[in-house]
């Protein structure tokens, strides 16, 4: 009874085959006999049978492998081959378009000679009609591309060949590689294989798609021309345009100015009308160039375009003067239409118009700007630098002139209205010389507004700087004043200190030895010599102890112009041991307290080794400009006619000796140059003082 029901559960071929794919997917077993009209290269146990009581007729697809494993074992020889009649166990299944039957077994149970194709045409087929059938069509083969079934079998080497008929297209996979089918490109040929639908991924119907199981299953019937262009030139405007007589299958030739150029593709403009070139040999053109471009006509999302298989340059002109007069919401529109009532033609031609740049995007050599017009906003692109008067888009949103190809995009029509809808327009430009700059009142405005902006901001900038270099100098002042103040405080200390002290000594050593001669007059002369030579060098010593008393209490000379304050040091030398005397020029008024301080050092030490150690009978105190303008620093010597004097020979700190070392000291700190000299009888020392 179990058996009984299990045979009569089991489907037959013709049961299957009258299964739709949401029947199939909830079936019962299967149990088909059949002949085998398709071997699938790349799968195990799999492949097409059809009835053996019509071959010809709609067959079914069955699979004995699931994700590359082997799900059916074959019973009778090691593989099947067309004709063989098999008997296929298994589970029926919707499979990806039609019906089919997942396998468990196959068993060989004999041979059938298959009969010849079935001659069949696209309106034959439409919608699935047959299905895995063995059919012959018969077509012009308009491509050729390599398949990618190597991803299943790396060993496979199959080609999709695309032939036009006068239904529409429809493409063959056959074994073999794109060299070997590519001269038959433009010949009319006949293709016999099995039927197996295109189709999307909701499985709906889009095509018809031969699966060829050898290279002799296509026969050439009529070969292509000798060269691709030896026929007669077709307009771009005829190229696809309506027409009551019926236009073959074969390749066209047009004729162009290339007006935009891609890797990929070219557009050419034929008088008033385009037209995109794509494919391996549509590219290498330069904007311009004239060009031969033979293809196949072909629609693609809804748009003409040549599919080429040969072009050539053939001259060269200049860009066609584009079609104006429109605006981009009109482009953006589309619909609109001439005097006489025809629709404009701007698909793939060179146009022109006026928007605003409201972004601009840069990468990799070439640039896309945005455009808009009122509410409408578009593209177009170009390959070059983004011009100079772009740089500030975003925010001036300047208004440029734009001369570039209209690139289309459309929608599929739909019943209640037979055109189709534009989409989107986006624009494709030669160079960046076909975006011009167009100076409007509205950007004009937008400059002032942004130069006033700007000044505004210099004015502040200025302002706070203005406000801050007062504080800085005041704050300076401040400082300078308060260190000047510390130093006239020290320097009094020290003047009461030399004078309570060192001074008040010195003059009483020299009394003392002043009166002890009149104490006691008869001392040898020898002794009484000595004495007085000690008293003349503690009177001197006293002299020089009140000179630097006497700076060291000059508080106002910081105040006071250094002409003014070298020459009062001058007269304060001792007038009856030397002669002291000024010549100065190119001093400025004022001398930062430090700084002078450090100068007036100099000076002093100078004045005193001439009359300490070279016996000086006269002092000369000389400046002048160190540049011939007067405007930049000034030199400083103080000359004296005392023993010839070497500043590298002379003793120093480790001697006990202070003095250079102490005038060099200075001079670093301030930046001064200091050196030493001798020229005839004058010994000098010069003091470079560079702009304070």
């Amino acid at each position: 009874m179990t058996v009984t029901c299990i045979l009569l559960a089991a489907m037959s071929f013709s049961d299957v085959a009258a299964l739709t794919r949401t029947e199939a997917a909830h079936a019962d077993d299967v149990c088909a006999t059949g002949v085998v009209t398709q071997v699938v290269g790349w799968r195990s146990a799999s492949g097409i049978f059809a009835d053996v009581a019509d071959p010809n007729g709609r067959g079914i697809y069955f699979s004995g492998e699931t994700q590359r494993t082997p799900t059916a074992h074959i019973d009778g020889a090691d593989s099947f081959r067309l004709g063989d009649v098999i008997e296929v166990k298994g589970v029926a299944t919707p499979l990806a378009f039609a019906p089919g039957i997942k396998a468990s077994s196959i068993k060989i149970v004999g041979r059938l000679p298959l009969p010849p194709f079935a001659e069949k045409t696209l309106f034959d087929m439409r919608g699935g009609r047959l299905d895995n059938a063995r059919v012959r069509m018969s077509g012009v083969l308009a491509g050729v591309m390599s398949v990618e079934s190597s991803r299943l079998d790396p060993n496979a080497r199959i080609v999709q060949l695309t032939l036009n008929t006068d239904e529409g297209r429809f493409v063959a996979h056959v074994p073999g590689t794109v060299d070997e089918w590519r001269p038959l490109l433009d010949a009319e040929v006949e293709v016999s294989g099995c039927a197996m639908s295109s189709f999307s991924v909701r499985a709906e119907f889009r095509g018809v798609q031969l699966e060829v199981a050898s290279p002799d299953d296509v026969v050439v019937t009529k070969a292509a021309p000798g060269s691709p262009f030896d026929r007669e030139a077709t307009s771009v405007a005829d190229l696809m345009a309506y027409s009551p007589v019926p236009r073959d299958a074969h390749a066209r030739k047009v004729r162009g100015v290339v007006t935009y150029s891609e890797q990929a593709f070219c557009y050419i403009q034929d008088g008033e009308h385009g037209l995109k070139v794509s494919g391996e040999n549509a590219h290498g053109f330069r904007p311009g160039d004239v060009v031969e471009a033979v293809g196949f006509p072909l629609v693609v999302d809804r748009m003409s375009e040549l599919r080429c298989m040969a072009a050539r340059k053939t001259g060269s002109a200049s860009l066609p003067e584009p079609f104006e007069g429109y605006t981009l919401a009109d482009y953006a529109r589309w619909m609109y239409y001439a005097n006489a009532g025809a629709m404009v033609d701007i698909e793939w031609r060179r146009v022109a118009f006026s928007a605003r740049v409201i972004r601009v995007d840069e990468r990799d050599g070439a640039a896309e700007l945005i455009l808009a017009d009122g509410s409408v906003t578009s593209r177009v692109r170009f390959n070059g630098p983004v011009p100079e008067f772009l740089s500030d888009a975003e925010r001036l949103h300047p208004l440029v002139r734009v001369c570039a190809v209209a690139e289309l995009s459309v929608s599929d029509a739909t019943t209640d209205d037979r055109m189709p809808v534009l989409r989107g327009i986006s624009f494709a430009a030669a160079s960046p010389d076909d975006i011009t700059f167009v100076p409007d009142a509205e950007w004009r405005a937008c400059l002032r507004e942004t130069y006033s902006r700007n000044a505004a901001w210099v004015a502040v900038v200025f302002l706070l700087a203005l406000t801050g270099g007062g504080v800085w100098s005041i704050l300076c002042t401040r400082r300078e004043r308060g260190r000047i103040a510390a130093i006239t405080a020290e320097r009094k200390r020290m003047a009461a200190d030399l004078h309570d002290t060192i001074e008040q000594n010195l003059a009483g050593a020299k009394m003392l030895m002043e009166s002890s001669l009149s104490i006691a007059p008869d001392v040898p002369p020898a002794v009484a010599e000595a004495v007085k030579g000690a008293a003349a060098i503690l009177a001197h010593a006293k002299s020089e102890i009140r000179a630097t008393i006497f700076n060291l209490r000059c508080d106002e000379m910081f105040d006071r112009r250094p002409e003014d304050v070298f020459r009062e040091m001058m007269r304060h030398l001792d007038r009856g041991k030397v002669n002291a005397r000024c010549r100065l020029r190119g001093l400025p008024d004022h001398l930062p307290g430090a700084f002078f301080s450090d100068l007036i050092g100099i000076v002093q030490e100078a004045t005193t080794n001439a009359l300490k150690h070279g016996r000086a009978k006269n002092i000369v105190l000389v400046s002048d400009p160190l540049t011939g303008d007067g405007k930049r620093g000034f030199v400083l010597r103080v000359l004296n006619d005392g023993a010839p004097f070497d500043a590298a020979a002379a003793l120093g700190p480790e001697s006990g000796h202070f003095g250079l070392a102490g005038m060099r000291e200075r001079a670093k700190r301030n930046g001064m140059r200091i050196s030493w000299g001798t020229k005839d009888k004058w010994t000098s020392v010069k003091v470079e003082v560079a702009a304070i």
